[in-house]
């Protein structure tokens, strides 16, 4: 990509600059993403402290090779994501001591959200079809399919899944992600209505098959009951998911995440399929699990779901330390889904 195409150049980093309230993820800003990892440069999204970034774009910032940062009103930047200060050092910005304080400063406005990982291997066959998976997903998670999707935001196309499937097909074995949009749970919506949904889809080809990664963020008004988790459950247990966490969240911003702390979403309920519980029995992984957990299905293909308290218990291990702890010992890692 040309270096007109950058605010700022350096031997080490290609910075673009966006004024806008929410920045999103155009297709000019992946292709500059793409000509700065090229040539070995740190891509950096500079925004004011006011702007906001969509679960597209944030997904595509790694925060290593590629980062948010953000201005503050003393002149300094701030990391977006982790609020640590930035410094200059003659060719990049390199974490400085401290947080921001903009970074730490309440918001007025906050929005509730459910965070959505879910996964979901493909034995190899030519029956497979891509996103049959992360239409299942959303219906869990929404009440309806998916409305669009495109590689870029705004999507392009109106949702056919028989087409995604066909997308993903012609770029294997590269690597395909998309962004598939949908409406907020029980509001029905259509391709000139605001999504009330977001998600990132990841269809990725390995030795054995093809794995359909789906991280998604839907408008929540309160969280799930214990009829809406289980419920949930069972459908990423019918989708045969490898693995499925619903996380409940504050602080963003019609589903853009402003660039300040909210807090991290906090698991309602998680599901281990019989993939991940490969090499354990059912019930030594429910033992593990504790007193909220339960097994779906039946020998050989069951799932193990877990509730998680709404608010800590006394004696209890936070929620998001117990699905931690849970995920490590089933052979994940914390913050994915796989």
């Amino acid at each position: 990509m040309h270096e007109s195409a950058y605010d700022f150049l350096t031997p080490a980093t290609a910075m673009v600059f966006c004024d806008q309230p929410v920045v999103s993820l155009s297709p000019w800003l992946a292709r500059a993403h793409t000509g700065a990892v090229r040539s070995g440069r740190r891509f950096v999204v500079l925004t004011p402290s006011a702007s906001s970034i969509t679960l597209p774009l944030s997904a595509m910032l790694d925060g290593q090779s590629a980062a948010w940062l953000a201005t503050s009103p003393d002149g300094g930047f701030y990391d977006a994501v982790t609020g640590r200060r930035q410094v200059w050092d003659g060719a990049e910005l390199r974490p400085g001591d401290g947080v921001a304080a903009e970074f730490l400063s309440a918001e007025r406005v906050e929005s509730a959200y459910f965070h959505i990982r879910a996964s979901v291997f493909h034995p190899a066959s030519l029956a497979t079809q891509a996103g049959a998976f992360t239409a299942r997903v959303f219906e869990a998670a929404t009440g309806s399919a998916p409305v669009g999707w495109g590689l870029y935001e705004p999507v392009s196309e109106l949702w056919d899944a028989a087409a995604f499937s066909e997308h993903c097909y012609r770029r294997s074995p590269g690597t395909t992600r998309a962004v598939v949009t949908g409406s907020a749970p029980g509001r029905a919506g259509g391709p000139a209505t605001a999504a009330g949904s977001v998600a990132v889809v990841t269809v990725e080809r390995t030795r054995s098959g093809v794995v359909e990664t789906v991280e998604l963020l839907a408008e929540a008004e309160a969280p799930l009951t214990d009829a809406g988790l289980d419920a949930f459950l069972e459908a990423m247990h019918g989708a045969r998911s490898r693995t499925a966490v619903l996380a409940y969240g504050l602080g963003y911003r019609d589903l853009a995440r402003p660039a300040r702390f909210t807090g991290t979403a906090v698991p309602g309920c998680a599901l281990f399929g019989p993939e991940a519980l490969a090499g354990r029995s059912a019930q030594s992984a429910l033992a593990l699990a504790g007193s909220r957990a339960g097994l779906l299905g039946t020998a050989p293909a069951q799932s193990l779901g877990v509730r998680y308290a709404p608010e800590p218990v006394a004696g209890e291990p936070h929620p998001l330390e117990a699905y931690g702890q849970l995920l490590l010992e089933l052979g994940g890692s914390p913050g994915s889904s796989a």
